[in-house]
């Protein structure tokens, strides 16, 4: 019996999430009427079929196929499988590769030509679409209308107009009236989170949701809607085929457009000039770029989860204390100091060979007990499987005597919907159980140890920028680490701060790349 793998996907979370639960159950009957056997079932739910790395049931779904799990995959459009001739291609390339076949609703087999010319017509789709959606967003700037996302102060009614919100407004004057007067962003938001005032997206304000970026024409303070001015065409968004991320791409001020809308306006002229004038003293010429930490992004506060951040004299600070005022941490310990800390942890107590083979043995410690808990289950699910096929088998004479009912066919489709559910967990737990156990990279573990030593050796090296040979090796080392936390034990500002380290060994694992396996070790300053 043909072996069939279902994949069911929707692009966007404003889409019905029961659209992937419909095309399977869609799928589930096409396989059926056709003879074959549904052995296991992938989706991706609000993912854009634009890239692949960030679909986890695809990613699934092609790896099962390398695994020969089964003979063909059922979609109900190959649209769902890829949007552009790239993908497509390496889809189609990828099973083909495996054996595996493409089946939609409609056809029993895709061919070459149909994929080929299917992954064409989906990527036309895709840019004229892109191309109307412009067409939208100009029309509506043109016209003063709403071009995205809710802004703080307004409120979107169908069609895009804007109106003002009237209690938000009056932040928005007094943020104005308060920086005017010589308030940091960071102290009127500190202000407004102490009264309880809600942030635009309803929660805490930040200084950098004030403040802004004149660039991109976003925060509080650079808003130019709010002095009646609508500004459009700053941007555009561009996504990465491969990991599916939108990117921001600023236009040169030129290509800037402008449409007053006068019934908009929130704050008086005076007020903005006063703000932009003042912008102007305490914008002091440029200091010299400081190095950006190595392990920016990775660094968290242990009190509030907030991101710890460069702070002035090579020092960091949390995010949470500096820029909201909702953290009571006000340590800010030495960046050099952290980062030395943490590359001695790395090299000396995680990429031991001592601690990678505990690890290791850890590891497949677990693959064994998974193993046997599988061996536990299976007699009962292949029990159940029996049952319902003798129960499925009972009906089918039933129908064929002429003794049948409606509750009769809708008990066997029951049972016959129970028995493939079943039979596709059964064989994702075997496939799982199945798989060769983790082995450590010959000598991995040691290569990644040099690599740390030798980033200690010529940090001081990257006080003017990283050249990119320097930027792959901190990307090499920070690629060993999920988060480094950060948690002072003592109120005392000399008390002593721990460190934990939390990552994968995935990187000198073979099957790369698969988060099976977390660790972290403590550390102080």
């Amino acid at each position: 019996m043909t072996r069939a793998a279902l994949y069911a996907r929707y692009s966007s979370d404003r889409q019905n999430e029961n659209s992937v639960a419909d095309q399977l159950e869609l799928g589930r009957r096409h396989a059926t009427a056709r003879g074959w056997e549904v052995v296991a079932e992938f989706s991706d739910a609000a993912i854009s079929g634009g890239a692949m790395a960030n679909r986890p049931g695809l990613v699934g779904l092609l790896a099962a196929a390398d695994a020969r799990a089964f003979d063909v995959v059922l979609v109900e459009d190959t649209d769902r499988l890829a949007r552009n001739r790239e993908h497509d291609a390496h889809v189609y390339n990828r099973l083909a590769d495996a054996g595996v076949s493409i089946a939609t609703f409609t056809t029993d087999k895709v061919t070459v030509i149909e994929s080929a010319l299917k992954g064409l017509m989906n990527e036309l789709y895709v840019v004229q679409l892109g191309e109307k959606t412009k067409r939208g967003m100009r029309a509506n700037a043109e016209a003063g209308k709403a071009t995205g996302s809710r802004l703080y102060g307004y409120i979107t009614a169908a069609g895009g107009a804007q109106e003002i919100v009237e209690a938000e407004a009056a932040v928005i004057r007094r943020i104005f009236a308060d920086y005017a007067t010589g308030d940091s962003s960071r102290d009127i938001a500190a202000a407004l989170n102490r009264e309880g005032v809600p942030g635009p997206r309803g929660g805490a304000w930040n200084a950098s949701s004030i403040h802004g970026s004149r660039q991109r024409g976003n925060g509080v303070l650079h808003t130019e809607l709010y002095v009646g001015q609508k500004t459009w065409n700053r941007m555009e968004v561009r996504k990465d085929r491969s990991t599916g991320k939108r990117r921001p791409v600023m236009r040169p001020e030129s290509e800037w457009k402008r449409t007053p809308v006068p019934h908009l306006q929130i704050v008086t002229d005076a007020a903005w000039a006063a703000v932009v004038a003042r912008r102007r003293q305490t914008n002091a010429p440029a200091a010299p770029k400081r190095r950006q930490s190595i392990f920016v992004g990775l660094m968290k506060c242990g009190m509030c989860g907030a991101n710890y951040t460069t702070y002035t004299g090579g020092k960091l600070v949390c995010a949470g204390h500096r820029e909201r005022g909702t953290c009571d941490n006000h340590r800010t310990p030495m960046r050099a100091q952290v980062e030395t800390r943490v590359l001695e942890g790395l090299r000396e107590k995680i990429l031991s060979p001592e601690a990678v083979a505990a690890y290791v043995r850890t590891y497949h410690k677990a693959a064994q007990a998974r193993k046997a808990t599988l061996a536990s289950r299976k007699a009962p699910l292949e029990k159940r499987l029996a049952e319902l096929a003798r129960g499925v088998e009972r009906y089918l004479d039933a129908i064929e005597r002429g003794t049948s009912s409606p509750a009769i066919e809708q008990r066997m489709m029951e049972m016959e919907r129970e028995r493939q559910e079943i039979q596709a967990a059964l064989a994702q737990e075997i496939a799982q159980a199945q798989e060769l156990p983790y082995e450590l990279h010959p000598k991995a573990a040691e290569v990644y140890a040099q690599m740390v030593a030798e980033l200690q050796a010529t940090l001081a090296e990257f006080a003017g920028g990283e050249t990119r040979a320097q930027r792959a090796l901190i990307d090499e080392v920070r690629g060993l680490i999920d988060k480094i936390v950060l948690t002072p034990l003592t109120q005392d500002r000399r008390g002593p701060i721990e460190i934990t380290l939390h990552g994968t060994l995935a990187k000198f694992m073979r099957q790369e790349g698969r988060d099976f396996w977390s660790w972290s070790a403590g550390n102080r300053v």
